[in-house]
């Protein structure tokens, strides 16, 4: 059982030679947060209640957010959620997403695909974070819209020369609560600098969410450039099935 069996659980099945690893880290977090994951999720996501935090996550997903929050926090490093599909991965970057805004940062989201941009609203949303403004790296058209779960339109990305000034300032705008972008904005870091450089400055103790991170990971030119962006940062949270399918990875 999860540790925060408080809320609704998934059923989720540990694998055996898992299981017992995973139990041992959630109890130690748990005695180390004063004896409620959930109090601790809830408190640090600024939800009024438990039962208000119950109704956005399930117990497996308030257990994965604990465990990546208390990395974040005591230790200054990440953690992989490896869950296989169906588990809600994307509930979990939102839940860490909130964490970073109400806590005072402009976290930021990097995906495989800007169309994961409109499935990443629909999850804040979810959880309650609906007025959350994005500020989107990639170029403004049609597929970087942010969509609703009707398909309107309801975040773009800057004009180009607005935009431009943005990259130069080396700031996300103040307006904005969180930044969204896909790896292939960073794939070029000596030929195109402008957006990894806009990436380095803004990724300093700021929380990073790598969304199906394998694609981020090994020997590419991308993978070399975000190594040393996760050293700048407080904590970053991986998402990944595969994130171990190649020993470079």
């Amino acid at each position: 059982l999860p540790v925060s069996e408080s809320c609704n659980t998934l059923q989720v099945d540990v694998p055996d030679s898992m299981g017992f690893e995973t139990h041992e880290a959630l109890k130690r977090v748990n005695n180390n947060v004063g004896g409620s994951t959930v109090q601790f999720v809830a408190d640090r996501l600024n939800y009024k209640t438990t039962t208000e935090l119950c109704s956005a996550l399930a117990a497996e997903q308030i257990d994965a957010v604990a465990l990546a929050i208390y990395n974040f926090e005591a230790y200054g490093e990440g953690i992989i959620i490896g869950d296989q599909t169906g588990i809600g991965k994307g509930r979990q970057a939102a839940a860490i997403i909130r964490y970073g805004v109400e806590n005072g940062m402009q976290p930021i989201f990097i995906t495989e695909k800007p169309n994961l941009f409109s499935d990443m609203y629909r999850d804040l949303v979810a959880i309650g974070c609906k007025n959350y403004v994005p500020f989107i790296v990639n170029g403004k058209e049609s597929k970087t819209n942010v969509k609703d779960e009707d398909g309107n339109v309801v975040y773009e990305a800057y004009e180009p020369g607005k935009q431009k000034s943005v990259f130069a300032s080396n700031k996300i705008p103040a307006s904005c609560h969180f930044v969204m972008a896909t790896y292939s904005q960073f794939s070029s870091p000596e030929k195109k600098p402008e957006k990894p450089q806009f990436l380095r400055a803004v990724a300093d103790n700021n929380i990073l969410i790598f969304d199906e991170a394998h694609n981020a990971s090994g020997t590419s030119n991308t993978g070399s450039f975000l190594k040393d962006v996760v050293r700048r940062s407080k904590g970053v949270l991986f998402l990944s099935a595969t994130f171990a399918k190649r020993p470079d990875n």
